[in-house]
């Protein structure tokens, strides 16, 4: 099961970022790429920050969601630190309506049982605008069944596959989707990595 948002805040209660304050590469190769200033994106399950924040330095309005009031706290003040605006809702992804649609939408390591996840892609299709973008990044089983030891949860079965991601999402929206080896420098995440990285765009109306 996930942790609760106690969890998170008492890992996050702490001076220092526990993923870093560097933004994902992935984040930042695929935003870079097909993301033109300014859109308004939502960072889902933000943490401390770090994606949220190298968004809004690259000219985007971004929106940072997340249930650690504490993670909220440093995204927050990450924000101050680079002087760029982040607007940040406290709320459970699980649980969240939101009452508006964005650009694009970056979800990284944000990891939840397999009864749950439909509801996350739900969310993630429905909530982009027509011609909108989701970036996102996953550990895939293989993080735990081959061993790897650069973090994600202990259970392979909160992980997410290629053949899931084929199954919720329509094939005519897939820009890129790949199992991928990165080599991870983010605070607890160090070493290499088994993940599935993820661009879709959102056809039609």
């Amino acid at each position: 099961m996930p942790k609760p948002a106690s969890f998170w805040d008492n890992r996050f209660d702490t001076d220092e970022y526990v993923y870093g304050s560097r933004p994902n590469d992935f984040v930042v190769e695929a935003a870079g790429t097909w993301l033109d200033a300014p859109q308004e994106v939502l960072d889902l399950g933000v943490g401390e920050g770090r994606n949220a924040v190298h968004l809004a330095q690259q000219g985007h309005a971004v929106t940072a969601v997340d249930y650690s009031a504490r993670g909220l706290r440093k995204t927050r003040r990450l924000a101050d630190e680079k002087g760029v605006p982040v607007e940040t809702i406290e709320a459970d992804v699980r649980e969240w309506e939101p009452d508006r649609d964005w650009d694009a939408i970056v979800v990284t390591f944000l990891h939840l049982p397999p009864d749950e996840r439909p509801s996350l892609y739900h969310l993630l299709r429905e909530h982009l605008r027509p011609g909108g973008l989701l970036i996102a990044e996953w550990f895939r089983p293989e993080q735990r069944t081959q061993n790897y030891t650069s973090g994600g949860p202990p259970d392979p079965e909160m992980m997410v596959t290629t053949d899931e991601l084929r199954e919720h999402f329509s094939a005519d929206g897939i820009v890129q989707l790949e199992v991928a080896e990165p080599i991870l420098e983010e605070g607890m995440h160090q070493g290499p990595a088994a993940t599935v990285q993820f661009v879709w765009r959102r056809n039609g109306n």
